[in-house]
């Protein structure tokens, strides 16, 4: 009996407590449950974004309704980048409103185009029950910004990368979200969430094209395009002496960015704000002042919130840096433009002093290596140096480079005297000259004009075109030039080229003139001189070498004009008249103290080629008909030769050959098929000879059809049309000809001597001797 009820009794006990824990498990719940009851809670996502109807707005959405007294700025800070913005961008108390129990919503005075926005939310913020709660979940809470809101029927584009706000009428909307693109089926839902108006929907992981959202029976949409945002960098290498400049790019225009330069752990060290994209998409940056080490420039387009990196730029600490000139003696005539070679290392910008107080001329030129490339050519002109003259007198070679600081005090009433001129360089920032040369300034001179000609289809548009046809033979000096070619006048003076550049003009210069006119009047008439303007001749300068070439038409393909010097009448003129070209120096001029001219007598001549006649040719391969003509060298010609009178078969051979150097034309044709005694006529055109050249030709018998071969030791071999020569080394050269044919012709130039076609003597005499002994045999 005890020991049944100490079992009872142990029971009893495991019971009892069984039930306090359980008992003491559900007080523990009821208490926690009591404590948290009623009190709202901010339920995330809130968004900046711009409504139709309420304009820029914040949604932040709480679990239930907010009590109005709660609604004030002190409770709804508005913080960007850290900063408290609240008062810049929110009119006050009025502005935080709450249209739908649970959803607060405050009102901006712009949009703010931003990345770094966030809401501080006080823990005063009460409930609207009758218990007063305080917000549960009190502190700093993200802003996102979407760039684009649609809302019903709306349909607005948006770039990759950016966030889209769908703007519905209830809240905890649901919204059914399809791509409409052939190439792309994305579908998916989403909900506005508690007490919220709107979903994001964000591009950047999206291909792009039409995206769809429908909710509450109606329908919006979005195109997601490219906006192309890129940084690139001028350089990824440079020193601390330098700075890391670049571009930023897109497919759009006029849109505000924001440029970051980032270390290698991602902080940033500087940044750029308040510009933007000019209207072609580009905006230029510089950040100056950086230490050694990586760095990547990020690039933020405000409106959509897109972003983009360059690459690596390292920055190296500098060396000592230096500056000096590539030489210790710059010579240059007076008038003339000076080349003042500058080398850089570790500086991009120098200090140049040219001449001094003493000798009356003092510049002080600060250039910049725009390239980075160490070199700077500074371009001083000696012309515009004098005082009244308009034009600048410091210019840099490279369009890259530049001069960025200037002042010259000068007191010069005349071009510069000849003399020495002190030249020092130090690097920007130096108080010492680091180099030293010396600039010389040379008295000018006015040396000679000659003539050349060249034809109208040589092509001399600039200097580099002109040299190229010199070196061709193309361009050819001579005084007596056919109408119709082209004139090439070259002027030969120093001093000339600051004038030139200032000015851009050599006909009509107030301080030199170029002319042409007729040598000797006619008999009782008045000489005339031909109207040279720019329209109808064409000036090829080369100002380094003091040469400058006046370049202009003749005969028909010509626009210049002749004009008589007494009633100033029009007059014709070409071939037969001689003319005078001069060149002068005003003594009225800065250039010189007296006049200089200097001239050339050249003739116009009447266009003509010529060829012996007749023209005999032996009826082999090869044959050369040649002549000459008073063109320009380079002209192209036209030959024909055809059959004449009763010659059968009848034929007609053709070639294209130009002018070469020293006046003369040449062709080979293949007269193989041909005949002993057929006639034929040889005609040439081309050029600007306006008549055709023809004369008379034969198929002859050659006189001789042998060719001798000079052997290295001096042998002297003769061989057949039949027989192929043999030598130790031969003597025989080949030059080809620009001789193009209308059948199958070699157009070379041999060293040989081509005999008669036909058997030679000894195969002959052989040949008959056989037949005789073949005819004996048979008898």
């Amino acid at each position: 009996m005890t020991q049944k009820s100490k079992q009872i009794r142990a029971v009893a006990l495991a019971a009892l407590m069984v039930l306090s824990v359980f008992a003491g498990t559900i007080a523990f719940a009821g208490s926690a449950t009591a404590a948290g009851s009623g009190a709202p809670r901010y339920v995330g996502d809130a968004v900046h974004y711009n409504s139709d109807s309420d304009g820029s707005v914040i949604e932040v959405p709480f679990d239930e309704e907010i009590n109005s007294t709660s609604l004030t700025t002190e409770n709804f800070t508005l913080l960007n980048d850290g900063k408290d913005v609240t008062s810049k961008y929110v009119a006050g108390n009025d502005s935080i409103t709450q249209p739908v129990p649970g959803r607060v919503v405050i009102q901006t005075n712009e949009t703010i185009k931003s990345q770094d926005l966030e809401i501080q939310l006080s823990g005063d913020i009460k409930d609207n029950s009758s218990t007063v709660k305080s917000l549960a979940n009190a502190g700093k809470k993200k802003v996102v910004f979407a760039a684009v809101t649609v809302d019903a029927d709306s349909d607005r584009n948006s770039y990759k990368g950016s966030l889209v706000a769908v703007e519905t009428t209830n809240v905890s909307e649901d919204v059914e979200v399809t791509a409409t693109s052939d190439e792309n089926s994305d579908a998916f839902s989403r909900n506005t969430g508690t007490n919220s108006t709107v979903i994001v929907f964000n591009t950047k992981d999206r291909a792009l094209g039409e995206y769809q959202f429908e909710f509450e029976g109606a329908s919006a949409t979005t195109t997601v395009r490219d906006l192309g945002l890129n940084v690139t960098l001028d350089s990824q290498n440079i020193t601390t002496d330098g700075t890391v400049d670049g571009t930023v790019s897109a497919n759009a225009g006029n849109r505000d960015v924001k440029l970051q330069l980032l270390d290698s752990d991602g902080e940033e060290v500087a940044n750029i704000t308040g510009e933007s994209l000019n209207g072609q998409g580009q905006y230029d940056f510089s950040f100056s002042s950086v230490g050694a080490g990586s760095y990547t420039v990020k690039a933020t387009d405000l409106d959509s919130g897109v972003t983009a990196k360059s690459s690596t730029v390292n920055v190296k600490k500098a060396g000592k840096s230096k500056a000096n000139f590539n030489a210790s003696v710059i010579s240059q005539q007076r008038g003339d433009i000076v080349e003042i070679p500058v080398m850089l290392s570790n500086t991009e910008q120098a200090v140049i002093d040219i001449g001094s107080e003493d000798a009356g001329f003092h510049a002080n030129v600060t250039v910049e290596d725009g390239n980075n490339d160490g070199k700077v050519t500074l371009l001083f002109n000696t012309w515009t140096a004098t005082d009244g003259v308009s034009g600048d007198v410091f210019t840099v070679e490279n369009s890259d480079d530049s001069v960025v600081d200037l002042s010259i005090n000068t007191d010069v009433g005349s071009l510069l005297d000849a003399g020495d001129y002190d030249l020092e360089i130090r690097t920007k920032g130096a108080s010492n000259p680091q180099n030293v040369a010396t600039l010389t300034l040379e008295e000018r001179s006015t040396n000679a004009v000659t003539t050349w000609t060249a034809s109208d289809g040589t092509n001399l548009s600039d200097i580099d075109a002109l040299n190229e046809a010199l070196a061709n033979g193309n361009v050819t000096q001579d005084s007596e030039i056919a109408n119709g070619d082209r004139v090439i006048t070259q002027v030969n003076a120093s001093g000339l080229g600051g004038v030139y550049e200032a000015n851009g003009n050599f006909l009509g210069n107030e301080q030199f003139k170029f002319s042409v006119n007729q040598t000797t009047a006619p008999a009782n008439g008045d000489a005339f001189w031909l109207d040279l303007t720019s329209e109808n001749t064409n000036v090829i300068a080369d100002a380094e070498n003091d040469t400058y070439f006046i370049v202009f038409d003749t005969g028909s393909n010509s626009s210049v004009e002749a004009i008589r010097e007494v009633n100033g009448s029009s007059v014709d003129y070409g071939a037969g008249d001689g003319l005078t070209a001069n060149f002068t120096v005003k003594d009225e001029s800065n250039l010189a103290d007296s006049q200089q001219s200097v001239e050339t007598d050249f003739e116009l001549v009447e266009a003509k080629h010529s060829l012996d006649e007749p023209v005999n040719v032996s009826n082999a391969a090869s044959q050369t008909i040649e002549g000459e003509s008073n063109v320009a060298p380079g002209t192209e010609l036209q030959i024909r030769v055809r059959s004449s009178e009763d010659t059968s078969p009848s034929f007609l051979k053709t070639a294209t050959v130009y002018v070469s150097e020293n006046n003369t034309f040449s062709a080979d044709f293949d007269f193989s098929n041909q005949n002993v005694g057929d006639k034929f006529t040889v005609r040439v055109t081309g050029g600007a000879a306006g008549d055709v050249t023809e004369v008379k030709g034969n198929v002859v018998e050659g006189a001789n059809n042998t060719t001798e071969t000079v052997t290295d030791n001096g042998t002297v071999t003769t061989q057949g049309p039949n027989e192929t020569a043999t030598t130790d080394t031969s003597a025989t050269t080949t030059a080809p000809a620009t001789t193009s044919t209308g059948e199958t012709t070699t157009a070379e130039q041999t060293g040989t001597d081509t005999s008669t076609p036909g058997f030679g003597v000894v195969v002959a005499v052989i040949a008959l001797l056989a037949a005789a002994l073949f005819a004996v045999r048979r008898d």
